[in-house]
This record gives C-alpha cells, structure tokens and sequence, in this order.
C-alpha cells in the first residue's frame, strides 16, 4: 500500500509542455488586457 501511495506522489506533478506554457501566457495577458479595457471604459463613462 505504501508503495502505491509514493508512485501515485511522485507522478503527481511534471512539467508543462511549452505549448501548455504559452497557452497559460495568452490567457494571463487576455485576462489583463481585458480588465485593463473594462477598467479604462468605465471611468471614460462617468
């Protein structure tokens, strides 16, 4: 059982794959960009 439990632990984390790492950046800037568009148009409303 032991044995088990340390197999499943050490393949639990990896690391990511350049494309997955890219995808995460383009998410990450959208996000911002977005938030940085609806912060700059809701100030240009009032």
């Amino acid at each position: 059982m032991d044995e088990k439990k340390t197999a499943l632990h050490e393949d639990e984390w990896f690391d990511l794959m350049p494309v997955e790492k890219r995808l995460i950046g383009y998410s990450l800037g959208l996000g911002v960009g977005l938030l940085v568009i609806l912060v700059w148009v809701s100030h240009t409303m009032m």
